[in-house]
């Protein structure tokens, strides 16, 4: 009983693995027939690898400059320290942190009681004085006239002047009018107030005393200092630009060069004069300065970044072919180059083209890839 048991489980376990095989064949038959029937094109093999996504921007023909970099500290144009000039006690004061004023505007008056007074006094010293003048004149233009010397000019008239008190007299009065005038403290110029004090009405000030600070801000000056190398390729009207603690550009000029150079840190003092009319800029801020000495013209310019370094410090620079994205190495040497451009002469590369400018280091010739155009540029 046991054999016969045993060859029907073999010849069950034969026939099921002969279905297992006709399944499989009969499947992978159908694989194929579905891969034949659906190829991908070449086009759909190319986008499904992965493009990397490339910076471009446009090349141009415009020119680049050279710059002389350096930090300078900003100073007033005009800065003057508000001292009153007599001492008595404040009538008025217009002085405040941060007022901006006018040339010819009061700042600070004091009690003219005083000062006043002493005008009149001074005056009538003087008529004083000038009575005892005539008399003495008049009697010694009778003593001419009787020796025949009228019409000539008197050699004893200043002494006269001087022995009836009329010269100094004269001095007085001017000096009395002169404290008078300085009991009102007017704006020399026009700008911006800086103080620490508030003066009230009845202070007593001293003359000399410093009570504020006049400064026009309006126009600033800056002063870098230049390596003697670089000093020579400066000169007075060269045109700058300045860049603000907070990022803000302006425009300066070259007022003057220091005719000097420091024999210690081997540099020279470049003034630079510059617009503030917006107060951007104020006294003791540090800003950065470009000095642009030269300007060089080329066929093309480019990002300096679009330039790179292969094959043992060979230069070249990737160039995009916009009808299927395909990037072409170009190998070249720049002409001219400075911080930001480069000017290029090639007879690959004209402007217009699209250069590659980032993520373009390990790029390979005629690669496919995910153009990013760069829409603005700095100039």
């Amino acid at each position: 009983m046991l054999p016969i048991m045993l060859k029907n489980y073999s010849s069950f376990y034969q026939i099921a693995l002969l279905v297992c095989c006709a399944a499989l064949l009969f499947s992978g038959c159908q694989t194929s027939e579905t891969e034949n029937e659906n190829p991908l094109s070449e086009e759909e093999q190319e986008s499904a690898k992965v493009r990397p996504q490339v910076t471009f921007a446009i090349a141009d023909d415009k020119p680049i400059y050279q710059y002389v970099e350096s930090q300078g500290v900003v100073e007033a144009n005009q800065s003057v320290q508000l001292k009153p000039k007599i001492s008595g006690y404040v009538d008025s004061s217009y002085i405040r942190q941060g007022k901006r004023i006018r040339k010819g505007e009061t700042l600070l008056t004091f009690d003219q009681k005083e000062y006043a007074i002493a005008v009149q006094e001074a005056q009538n010293k003087y008529k004083e004085a000038r009575q005892k003048y005539r008399i003495e004149m008049g009697m010694r233009s009778g003593r001419d006239s009787a020796r025949g010397t009228n019409g000539h000019e008197d050699p004893g008239e200043q002494l006269v002047r001087i022995t009836t008190g009329l010269a100094q007299a004269e001095v007085n009065l001017k000096q009395a009018r002169l404290n008078l005038s300085y009991a009102t403290l007017k704006a020399p110029f026009s700008g911006v107030l800086a103080t620490n004090k508030r003066l009230s009405s009845g202070t007593y000030v001293n003359a000399g005393t410093e009570v504020g600070q006049l400064v026009d801000d309006r126009t600033v000056r800056i002063r870098f200092d230049v390596l003697e190398s670089e000093l020579s390729n400066i000169n007075k009207g060269m045109n700058v630009r300045l860049t603000a603690p907070n990022g803000q550009e302006l425009q300066g000029q070259v007022q003057a060069v220091a005719p000097v150079v420091n024999t210690e840190t081997k540099t020279g003092t470049v003034v630079v004069q510059a617009n503030n009319s917006s107060q951007v800029l104020r006294p003791g801020m540090t800003v950065e300065g470009l000095i642009q000495t030269l300007k060089q013209d080329g066929k093309v310019r480019v990002p300096r970044s679009a330039i790179l370094s292969r094959d043992g410090g060979r230069t070249l620079l990737f160039k995009l072919k916009p009808e299927n994205n395909e990037v072409q190495w170009v190998y070249l040497e720049p002409t001219a180059q400075n911080s930001e451009w480069a000017i290029i002469d090639h007879k690959q590369i004209a402007p217009g083209d699209t250069i590659a400018v980032d993520r373009h280091f390990s790029l390979s010739h005629q690669q496919i890839v995910d153009p990013q155009l760069r829409v603005t540029a700095n100039e």
